[in-house]
């Protein structure tokens, strides 16, 4: 498995536009040459982007707007990337594989497995590997083998929760959340797949269930996205436009948005939703004055830039962009 890593200082092109409404901002936009990248994963500060069809992985420094470091070629069709101080985790669904890349391309370690991985999550010590078929497998950083487990069937999911394994199933009639080692339970949730905090999603049944207090609580179908910020949530329906802000399992409050939002965040005091099928960005800080944006295509997904509290990149999947946003 060869890969090659360039080292980057890149001169970018950025286009900047003042837009005056409730509030006057600046916009920039710089192409970063990394498209489709569905999941993308923090690291260091930066952010790491995969393009599963090209099979290229970018490090990109969000406040330098600089590329840190590009791989020609990351794998069959990687799934996860996790950061390590010396090099990098990486999970290939399809080969499939989990392997340990030098800072510079390098293969340093590769375990191979009999079927494909259905998911993976990190916490910093150890990697967990999920198999379709519902076999876990815990490496750590140095993938030697720690344990090995099964599920009870073919977990969709796999989360961290209070330091406890837990899968979650779709379309299940007999169970829908499985704690590793436990038994499984039937909640009522039609597609579990989303964890924030304590609030496990279901997705197209569009309710959500608090692990920590067993409360159910119904809000609209096809929830695309949640936020915590520390104190209530922010949960985006798709099939009516709102975003619900829950506390304590009760709503108390909401808004609508213009545009079918797909992503939501806060930064500062401001709310930022995406639509990905509008190419849009809407921003408000009382859920009544709502400022609509453009962004590049298919705006996937929003990050902070160096902690501020008054602005923001979004990374544009199928254009390839981050475009940054200065109120």
């Amino acid at each position: 498995m060869h890969r090659r890593a360039l080292r980057l200082v890149v001169s970018f092109l950025f286009i900047t536009i003042f837009f005056s409404s409730v509030f006057s901002v600046t916009i920039e936009k710089v192409y970063v040459g990394i498209k489709y990248s569905f999941r993308n994963f923090r690291t260091n500060g930066d952010v790491i982007f995969i393009d599963p069809f090209s099979r290229n992985m970018a490090v990109y420094d969000i406040s330098s707007k600089q590329i840190l470091s590009y791989f020609n070629y990351i794998g069959n069709f990687v799934i996860a990337v996790y950061d390590l101080k010396n090099g990098y985790l990486v999970v290939d669904r399809t080969g499939p594989y989990l392997s340990k890349i030098s800072l510079d391309g390098e293969l340093l370690q590769s375990v191979k497995f009999e079927r494909r991985i259905q998911g993976s999550l990190f916490d910093g010590k150890n990697v967990y590997v999920l198999l379709e078929g519902g076999a876990l497998h815990i490496y750590d950083t140095n993938l030697k083998a720690v344990s090995k487990s099964t599920f009870s069937g073919s977990a969709a999911y796999i989360f961290l929760w209070k330091g406890k394994v837990l899968g979650t199933y779709l379309w299940n009639d007999s169970y829908d959340v499985e704690f590793l080692n436990e038994k499984p339970l039937k909640i009522g949730l039609t597609t579990p797949s989303i964890l924030v905090n304590d609030l496990l999603v279901d997705t197209r049944g569009g309710q959500v269930y608090n692990l920590a207090t067993g409360k159910l609580t119904k809000l609209a179908s096809y929830i695309s996205s949640a936020y915590f910020d520390g104190e209530v949530y922010y949960i985006a329906s798709m099939s009516n436009s709102m975003i619900y802000i829950l506390k304590n399992d009760e709503i108390i409050g909401g808004f609508k948005v213009p545009y079918t939002p797909t992503y939501v965040a806060k930064v500062g005091e401001q709310v930022a939703v995406l639509s990905a099928p509008y190419n849009k960005v809407m921003v408000t800080s009382n859920g009544k004055d709502i400022t609509t944006l453009d962004t590049g295509d298919y705006p996937l997904e929003v990050f902070k830039i160096n902690n501020s509290n008054n602005s923001f990149a979004v990374y544009c999947s199928d254009s390839g962009e981050v475009y940054y946003y200065y109120f």
